[in-house]
């Protein structure tokens, strides 16, 4: 029986020593694991009762068992570890799945590892074990898909979008045979449920041109179906299904209400029974003696746990107070990843035992029981203000009646529905526990955007968190907001908090890309990009354009462009003052450079300065008003013709007011610090090397360290982060090649500002 439960996480067992060994070339240990050694012993043939649960601490954690078979058992981990455990003594062993390999277990003792084809579709190989006897595994090729399920050795693909096929093994030669009875259209497709050895009970239908699902045994050796069944009339299939010897057992609903179907084996006549009473809907397999357990496999909020019903429904039997999942072991019986308030968390074997379902710990997590009650929402220490100016993470916590439980967390900004989430597993990682017993994460002020994650915008925010606990009781979620502010910041042209570069395509179309610092690797990276939506008109119609901060008056920053008519048009960055170019004036071809964006009166707003075709330098100071935002200009210096490229960079030397670089034609470098009243101190040699460059932009604060930095990019699209040092005679420290604004495949940039 293949059901997955939701996944929850229990802490880790202390002190429990368990015997991890490494058989043959498909075992390994977990990454960061110390191994433990062992001496394996020989494995039996059957289940042995236990005296005592052997131990599994890997399973405090939180996972599910996978397989059964008759000497042992696999289980994935909450890390996605998997191991097969022999009932005998207790030994685990990890299977390799390097390289992205899927396992694939059933209710026999043969272990199948598949690996996809590299940029293909479809599976390249897949590695059988035989964990019974230990024989040297066998690897087989040539599938025509995705393997999609198995039976013991015996494997399914799924046709490469034609019919499944069976590929079964005779000593070391496989045979690939499309199942008889699955032929129905030019596509069908067929998902296992259930098996037996030799025998495997499962979905089917046909997908071209689609069809209604069946429920069809399959012989193995024979490559057919043999019974075919379908839902009663007016009902629908409920997920669960089972095969035993002589029956087949599977759920239906209909009007929202379960019904039980079994049929015999060989038989079209089919029982249905309605289930009455409370108690979980989920069909999860057959116990034999008229049972049938039941949990609540897609609803992870429920604490009702597994429970065995009569075949009609009227009584039933508790067996496990939360079930992460359940699987139909070799000899019949189920096998579940569960948990009972007087005995904890570990692997269950369902049966009958004198005529009653019974549920026996045979693997235990070593952790004490824990509490069965309910979980409850005490308080929270999250601001409702959190002001993000040179902050790199934030503390958010929320309290709990218990700290046991995994706790996931939303942050949603309501404007934009751009989102943060995340999930704090207590013990397993080794954090978010606080000291005071609250549950938290440092949130690093970033959300997740289609493109990858960006930072996060201004505005107001709400919050959702969910405790899930590990008792298995019902999780519980609480609510509410706070606002993220910072002051506005250079080259943010979306408030966010991060630069944002323009990229003035070849095709004329303009692409925005926002910035974001990633404290990992310490580069600066993409958050998004997208086509700005100020102005779509053809970019290319204008010879200059230049990011210049907010000359308009709003918080947003603004650029402006000059058409080949020498005329300069404004483009505000706030849409909801104008998405069209406002005319500044004409007869701005006069110069030859320009740049803008530093505050160069000391007045908080920013200024623009021109080097006209004689060389003399011009400031024109922003005024705040959107018709005319710049005051006439003013002659501030001469001799500016040497250089072939200003930009304005901001406060690069310390200072209260902004700054200027300029290259001059033999590639060197020259900082000018601003005085505070339109004009500068002598300049300063940076350095040479820099006529490699196209564009060299004063980015603002790239890295979040409160001081601007400069972007730079050369004609061959390579891209540059020049980090600001706030010294004023090395204000830069070496670069470092990132990624943001490198053209994607088949987009040419002329212009990055």
């Amino acid at each position: 029986m293949r059901i997955a439960m939701p996944r929850r996480h229990i802490p880790v067992a202390i002190g429990v020593v368990l015997a991890v060994v490494a058989i043959g070339p498909f075992l390994a240990a977990p990454a960061g694991a110390a191994p433990v050694a062992a001496t394996a012993q020989a494995a039996g043939t059957a289940a042995a009762v236990q005296t005592a649960p052997i131990q599994v601490p890997f399973l405090a954690s939180g996972g599910s068992v996978i397989g059964a078979g008759t000497t042992g058992f696999l289980t994935k981990d909450a890390d996605n570890i998997v191991r097969w455990t022999r009932y005998a003594d207790g030994v685990s062993q990890v299977i390799d799945t390097a390289g992205g390999g899927v396992v694939h277990g059933s209710a026999s003792d043969f272990v199948v590892v598949s690996w996809g084809k590299l940029q293909r579709y479809g599976t390249e190989k897949a590695v059988v074990y035989d964990m019974a006897t230990g024989a040297a595994p066998v690897t087989f090729n040539g599938f025509e898909g995705y393997i999609t399920g198995a039976e013991g050795s015996a494997l399914f693909d799924d046709g490469h979008f034609a019919h499944p096929r069976l590929s079964t093994q005779n000593g070391s030669v496989r045979t690939n045979t499309v199942v008889a009875g699955m032929t129905e259209g030019s596509e069908s497709e067929f998902s296992i449920r259930d098996s037996l050895p030799g025998t495997a009970l499962g979905y089917y239908k046909a997908t071209e041109p689609a069809g209604a699902k069946k429920l069809v045994v399959v012989d193995i050796a024979g490559a057919r179906v043999t019974d075919t069944y379908a839902p009663g009339e007016g009902a629908t299939f409920a997920g669960g299904a089972s095969i035993t010897a002589d029956r087949v057992d599977w759920a239906e609903s209909v009007d929202g209400k379960t019904v039980l179907a079994s049929a015999k084996r060989g038989s079209a006549e089919v029982t249905r029974v309605p289930l009455t009473g409370d108690g979980p809907a989920v069909y999860q397999g057959a116990l034999g003696g008229g049972w049938f357990t039941f949990g609540d496999a897609w609803n992870s909020d429920a604490a009702s746990g597994i429970v065995a019903r009569s075949v009609t429904g009227e009584t039933s039997v508790k067996l496990l107070d939360h079930a992460e999942s359940v699987m139909k072991a070799a000899d019949g019986t189920l096998l579940a990843v569960g948990t009972t308030a007087d005995r904890g968390t570990g692997v269950y074997r369902l049966s009958v035992k004198d005529g009653k379902p019974a549920a026996e710990l045979i693997a235990a997590t070593g952790e004490p029981p824990a509490p069965t009650t309910p979980i409850s929402y005490t308080g929270h220490a999250v601001p409702a203000v959190l002001n993000l100016d040179g902050v790199a993470k934030t503390p958010l916590s929320w309290k709990f009646s218990t700290s046991q439980a995994d706790l996931t967390v939303v942050l949603k900004h309501k404007a934009t529905s751009a989102s943060f989430r995340g999930t704090v597993r207590p013990r397993t990682t080794g954090t978010g526990v606080l000291p005071d017993g609250s549950l938290g994460i440092d949130w690093a002020g970033e959300t997740g955007g289609w493109s990858g994650d960006q930072a996060a915008p201004n505005g107001a925010y709400e919050w959702r968190v969910t405790a899930r606990p590990w008792n298995g009781m019902p999780a519980v979620t609480a609510t509410g907001a706070f606002e993220v502010t910072r002051t506005p910041k250079a080259h943010d042209y979306n408030d966010n908090g991060s630069p944002d570069l323009f990229a003035r395509r070849t095709d004329g179309k303009l692409n925005a890309i926002d910035t974001r610092w990633d404290d990992a690797t310490g580069r600066l990276v993409t958050g998004e990009t997208r086509h700005w939506a100020v102005y779509t008109g053809d970019w290319n119609a204008y010879d200059r354009v230049e990011a210049v901060g907010d000359i308009a008056g709003s918080t947003a920053f603004d650029a402006v462009a000059r058409d080949r008519a020498g005329v300069l048009w404004l483009h505000v960055g706030d849409p909801t003052v104008t998405k069209d170019p406002v005319r500044i004036g004409g007869g701005w071809n006069t110069y030859t450079q320009f740049t803008g964006g530093s505050d160069l009166t000391g007045d908080g707003r920013a200024d623009l300065v021109a080097v006209d075709t004689v060389g003399d330098l011009y400031l024109y100071k922003g005024t705040g008003s959107t018709t005319a935002p710049f005051a006439p200009r003013t002659k501030i210096g001469y001799g500016w013709g040497i250089y072939n490229q200003l930009t304005a960079t901001g406060q690069i030397g310390g200072n209260p007011t902004g700054d200027l670089v300029a290259r001059d034609k033999d590639g060197v470098l020259w900082t000018y610090l601003g005085k505070g009243d339109g004009t500068f101190a002598p300049r300063t040699k940076i350095g040479g090397g820099w006529n490699v460059y196209a564009d060299i932009v004063g980015i603002g604060d790239g890295n979040k360290d409160g001081r601007p930095d400069v972007y730079a990019r050369t004609p061959t699209g390579a891209t540059y982060f020049y980090p600001g040092t706030g010294d004023y005679s090395v204000p830069f420290k070496p670069r470092s090649a990132t990624q943001t604004g490198v053209a994607p495949a088949e987009t040419a940039y002329n212009q990055l500002f």
